[in-house]
């Protein structure tokens, strides 16, 4: 949504909200004992309905396969975020899209960044085309010197931090606070959930702790830099094929991507299940590597099974990465 939209935008919610303020109210008092939440992205859902169980009605913001590094809502969108009772986002410079919804709906919602406890060291890792980074290593050091709150994900902060299941449990943990604070009486039903989910993460750490602990190789190439999260928590390097918003590679990049994946021998090039990209398809066919899917679980797509969890997505991500890592 163009910026220019939002003074309208902003009229048109304080109008209808002031127009049907009394069958909202309505509304609320006939689910009073639910719990009615909008995400970003499909990981905040999960761990919320997980956490929430039959206490809470929880929606992502985001349609099937959208990317969500464009992702625009409409003004009815935004009248449907207005009505909820809480709209839970990672953080403001890693969920842009949230800081426009916050500005024309924070009056009538609560807005909680789940991720807003983590340590902003945990946010720098090296994004860059790992293997191709030579001559921009200056450019590099400086954008690393500015920091996590200097700049949004458009700028070169990466936002799926959600792959770290590491990082994943501090989220839960803080959904479930907030989860307690607003809805004291399910306190007990929330902390026990939550415990259950945290022992689920501590699990699948351990799983891709396991399969990186002596990897036949080193490096994953894929479609756009998604990875870098669990790359420096487990120790393998990325090369994303496209940068963090999908920005095309330079043709000496390309070139040195085929060449090294052929002085590698890499056998596998992953695909994620909302990215396309032609340039990894001309990288595929150049290099003759076999594509997989890599579920980067910002969003879920039509294919996928619309009971999936968190964890079930990152059991499969873990054979994945184990193929490609140890076969």
């Amino acid at each position: 949504m163009k910026k220019y939209l939002f003074p309208g935008l902003m009229a048109l919610l304080v109008m209808a909200l002031a127009a049907c303020g009394s069958s909202t109210t309505d509304s609320n008092e006939t689910d009073d004992d639910v719990l009615t939440i909008y995400t970003t992205v499909f990981p905040l859902k999960s761990f919320a309905e997980q956490i929430g169980g039959g206490s809470v009605s929880v929606e992502t913001i985001y349609p099937n396969g959208a990317d969500i590094h464009t992702y625009e809502p409409t003004q009815k969108d935004m009248l449907e975020y207005a009505e909820g009772d809480l709209f839970i986002y990672t953080a403001d410079d890693l969920d842009p899209v949230s800081q426009k919804i916050r500005g024309a709906v924070e009056d009538h919602t609560v807005f909680f960044p789940a991720a807003d406890g983590i340590p902003e060291e945990a946010f720098e890792h090296d994004h860059e085309h790992e293997e191709a980074e030579e001559g921009h290593e200056d450019e590099h050091d400086h954008e690393s010197e500015e920091g996590h709150e200097d700049h949004g994900h458009e700028n070169g902060t990466d936002p799926h931090i959600w792959l770290d299941p590491n990082l994943s449990i501090e989220m839960a943990s803080a959904i479930k606070d907030q989860l307690v604070e607003m809805d004291p009486d399910n306190a007990s039903d929330y902390t026990e959930n939550f415990e259950a989910l945290e022992q689920e993460l501590t699990d699948i750490d351990a799983e891709l702790a396991s399969i990186t602990e002596a990897p036949l190789r080193d490096t994953v190439y894929i479609s756009h830099e998604s990875i870098g999260y669990l790359a420096d928590r487990y120790h393998f390097e990325q090369v994303g094929i496209s940068g963090l918003n999908n920005q095309e590679p330079s043709q000496q990049e390309l070139t040195q991507i085929i060449e090294d994946i052929e002085a590698k021998e890499i056998p596998y090039i992953l695909y994620e299940q909302n990215i396309t990209s032609k340039i990894t398809d001309t990288i595929r066919e150049e290099t003759d590597t076999e594509p997989l899917e890599f579920h980067n679980l910002s969003v879920l797509n039509d294919e996928d099974d619309q009971e999936a969890t968190y964890q079930s997505i990152m059991q499969d991500n873990i054979e994945v990465l184990d193929r490609v890592l140890n076969e």
